[in-house]
Protein backbone atom coordinates (compact mmCIF):
# COMPACT_ATOMS: atom_id res chain seq x y z
CA UNK A 1 0.00 0.00 0.00
CA UNK A 2 2.86 2.38 0.85
CA UNK A 3 4.53 1.68 -2.49
CA UNK A 4 1.27 2.39 -4.34
CA UNK A 5 0.82 5.68 -2.46
CA UNK A 6 4.40 6.72 -3.22
CA UNK A 7 4.07 5.87 -6.92
CA UNK A 8 0.76 7.73 -7.11
CA UNK A 9 2.34 10.79 -5.49
CA UNK A 10 5.28 10.74 -7.92
CA UNK A 11 2.97 10.36 -10.93
CA UNK A 12 0.74 13.19 -9.69
CA UNK A 13 3.73 15.46 -9.20
CA UNK A 14 5.10 14.65 -12.64
CA UNK A 15 1.67 15.38 -14.14
CA UNK A 16 1.58 18.76 -12.37
CA UNK A 17 5.11 19.49 -13.59
CA UNK A 18 4.14 18.56 -17.17
CA UNK A 19 1.11 20.85 -17.08
CA UNK A 20 3.23 23.65 -15.64
CA UNK A 21 5.82 23.23 -18.35
CA UNK A 22 3.14 23.46 -21.00
CA UNK A 23 2.90 27.11 -19.98
CA UNK A 24 6.65 27.59 -20.35
CA UNK A 25 7.82 29.45 -23.43
CA UNK A 26 8.84 27.36 -26.42
CA UNK A 27 12.39 28.45 -27.16
CA UNK A 28 14.34 28.22 -30.41
CA UNK A 29 17.87 29.66 -30.55
CA UNK A 30 19.62 29.55 -33.92
CA UNK A 31 23.25 30.50 -34.54
CA UNK A 32 24.38 31.86 -37.89
CA UNK A 33 28.10 31.24 -37.56
CA UNK A 34 29.58 33.31 -40.37
CA UNK A 35 27.41 36.33 -39.56
CA UNK A 36 28.05 36.03 -35.79
CA UNK A 37 24.30 36.32 -35.29
CA UNK A 38 21.85 34.61 -32.95
CA UNK A 39 18.12 34.48 -33.60
CA UNK A 40 15.86 33.88 -30.61
CA UNK A 41 12.24 32.85 -31.09
CA UNK A 42 9.85 32.46 -28.15
CA UNK A 43 6.26 31.27 -28.16
CA UNK A 44 3.95 31.50 -25.13
CA UNK A 45 6.24 33.93 -23.34
CA UNK A 46 4.83 35.09 -20.02
CA UNK A 47 5.39 38.42 -18.30
CA UNK A 48 7.97 36.63 -16.15
CA UNK A 49 10.29 35.63 -19.01
CA UNK A 50 13.74 37.21 -19.00
CA UNK A 51 16.65 36.93 -21.40
CA UNK A 52 20.29 37.75 -20.66
CA UNK A 53 23.60 37.64 -22.47
CA UNK A 54 26.60 37.33 -20.13
CA UNK A 55 30.33 37.07 -20.60
CA UNK A 56 32.39 34.26 -19.06
CA UNK A 57 32.89 36.29 -15.87
CA UNK A 58 29.15 36.70 -15.30
CA UNK A 59 28.94 40.33 -16.41
CA UNK A 60 25.59 41.08 -18.03
CA UNK A 61 26.01 42.43 -21.55
CA UNK A 62 22.32 42.51 -22.46
CA UNK A 63 19.08 41.93 -20.57
CA UNK A 64 15.42 42.19 -21.50
CA UNK A 65 12.05 41.30 -20.03
CA UNK A 66 9.75 39.66 -22.55
CA UNK A 67 6.03 40.33 -22.31
CA UNK A 68 4.74 39.36 -25.75
CA UNK A 69 3.16 35.99 -26.44
CA UNK A 70 5.25 35.74 -29.62
CA UNK A 71 8.79 37.10 -29.55
CA UNK A 72 11.56 37.05 -32.12
CA UNK A 73 14.83 38.93 -32.03
CA UNK A 74 18.10 38.92 -33.93
CA UNK A 75 21.28 39.47 -31.91
CA UNK A 76 24.31 40.79 -33.79
CA UNK A 77 27.42 39.61 -31.91
CA UNK A 78 30.00 40.93 -34.40
CA UNK A 79 31.48 43.39 -31.90
CA UNK A 80 32.10 40.81 -29.17
CA UNK A 81 35.67 39.75 -28.48
CA UNK A 82 36.64 36.10 -28.92
CA UNK A 83 35.59 34.03 -25.92
CA UNK A 84 32.77 32.09 -24.30
CA UNK A 85 29.44 33.75 -23.57
CA UNK A 86 26.19 32.59 -22.00
CA UNK A 87 22.74 33.26 -23.40
CA UNK A 88 20.09 32.65 -20.73
CA UNK A 89 16.32 32.59 -20.66
CA UNK A 90 14.38 32.34 -17.44
CA UNK A 91 10.68 31.61 -17.15
CA UNK A 92 8.36 30.69 -14.31
CA UNK A 93 9.26 27.00 -14.17
CA UNK A 94 12.68 26.57 -15.75
CA UNK A 95 15.79 28.38 -16.85
CA UNK A 96 17.81 27.57 -19.95
CA UNK A 97 21.45 28.50 -20.51
CA UNK A 98 23.35 28.22 -23.79
CA UNK A 99 27.16 28.31 -23.88
CA UNK A 100 28.26 30.22 -26.96
CA UNK A 101 31.78 30.46 -28.35
CA UNK A 102 32.87 33.42 -30.45
CA UNK A 103 36.17 32.77 -32.21
CA UNK A 104 37.81 33.89 -35.45
CA UNK A 105 34.69 35.68 -36.72
CA UNK A 106 32.56 32.57 -36.11
CA UNK A 107 29.84 31.75 -33.62
CA UNK A 108 29.06 28.28 -32.26
CA UNK A 109 26.53 27.09 -29.66
CA UNK A 110 28.54 24.72 -27.46
CA UNK A 111 26.03 23.49 -24.91
CA UNK A 112 22.48 23.83 -23.64
CA UNK A 113 21.54 23.32 -19.99
CA UNK A 114 18.01 23.38 -18.58
CA UNK A 115 17.24 23.65 -14.87
CA UNK A 116 13.77 23.04 -13.48
CA UNK A 117 12.75 25.52 -10.83
CA UNK A 118 10.95 24.60 -7.63
CA UNK A 119 7.20 25.18 -7.60
CA UNK A 120 5.97 27.18 -4.59
CA UNK A 121 2.33 27.10 -3.54
CA UNK A 122 1.15 29.48 -0.86
CA UNK A 123 -2.09 29.33 1.11
CA UNK A 124 -3.14 31.37 4.13
CA UNK A 125 -1.09 29.35 6.63
CA UNK A 126 1.06 27.02 4.51
CA UNK A 127 3.84 27.14 1.96
CA UNK A 128 4.45 24.01 -0.12
CA UNK A 129 7.48 23.26 -2.26
CA UNK A 130 7.61 20.75 -5.11
CA UNK A 131 10.80 20.10 -7.02
CA UNK A 132 11.56 17.55 -9.70
CA UNK A 133 15.26 16.92 -9.05
CA UNK A 134 16.18 14.60 -11.94
CA UNK A 135 19.92 14.66 -11.20
CA UNK A 136 19.33 13.94 -7.49
CA UNK A 137 21.46 16.90 -6.50
CA UNK A 138 21.66 17.96 -2.86
CA UNK A 139 18.79 20.33 -2.03
CA UNK A 140 19.05 22.85 0.81
CA UNK A 141 15.84 24.39 2.15
CA UNK A 142 16.09 27.34 4.54
CA UNK A 143 13.45 29.62 6.04
CA UNK A 144 14.31 33.07 7.37
CA UNK A 145 12.20 35.53 9.35
CA UNK A 146 12.06 39.27 8.63
CA UNK A 147 15.16 39.86 10.78
CA UNK A 148 17.03 37.43 8.48
CA UNK A 149 17.29 34.87 11.30
CA UNK A 150 17.36 31.24 10.22
CA UNK A 151 14.24 29.52 11.60
CA UNK A 152 14.43 26.26 9.62
CA UNK A 153 17.05 24.38 7.65
CA UNK A 154 17.04 20.98 5.95
CA UNK A 155 19.57 19.33 3.65
CA UNK A 156 17.94 16.74 1.37
CA UNK A 157 20.18 14.22 -0.38
CA UNK A 158 19.60 11.75 -3.20
CA UNK A 159 15.90 12.55 -3.75
CA UNK A 160 14.38 12.81 -7.23
CA UNK A 161 11.09 14.30 -6.00
CA UNK A 162 11.26 16.84 -3.19
CA UNK A 163 7.93 17.73 -1.60
CA UNK A 164 7.72 19.80 1.56
CA UNK A 165 4.89 21.66 3.23
CA UNK A 166 5.40 24.17 6.02
CA UNK A 167 2.62 25.12 8.45
CA UNK A 168 2.88 28.71 9.69
CA UNK A 169 -0.37 28.77 11.68
CA UNK A 170 1.60 29.08 14.95
CA UNK A 171 4.33 31.38 13.62
CA UNK A 172 4.86 34.98 14.67
CA UNK A 173 3.43 37.59 12.33
CA UNK A 174 5.84 39.06 9.82
CA UNK A 175 7.67 38.54 6.55
CA UNK A 176 9.36 35.22 5.82
CA UNK A 177 11.62 33.92 3.07
CA UNK A 178 11.84 30.31 1.91
CA UNK A 179 15.10 29.59 0.09
CA UNK A 180 15.67 26.47 -2.03
CA UNK A 181 19.21 25.87 -3.30
CA UNK A 182 20.32 23.04 -5.55
CA UNK A 183 22.97 22.78 -8.21
CA UNK A 184 24.33 26.24 -8.85
CA UNK A 185 21.00 28.02 -8.42
CA UNK A 186 19.04 29.44 -5.52
CA UNK A 187 15.32 30.29 -5.57
CA UNK A 188 13.33 32.27 -3.04
CA UNK A 189 9.69 32.72 -2.12
CA UNK A 190 8.63 35.66 0.03
CA UNK A 191 5.41 35.57 2.04
CA UNK A 192 3.65 37.28 4.94
CA UNK A 193 2.19 35.66 8.05
CA UNK A 194 -0.70 37.69 9.49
Amino acid sequence: MKAFLKITTVVAFMFIAAISMAKEPKLILTAYSEAKTLVLELENASNNTYIKLKDNQGNVIYTESVSNDLYSKKFNLKNLEDGVYFFETEGDFKSTSYSIKVEDNKLVILDKKEVLKPFFKETKENVSINLLNLDKEDVMIKIYDEENRLVFEEDIKDEMVVEKSFDFSGAYEGNYTVSVTYGEKSYEKYFIVN
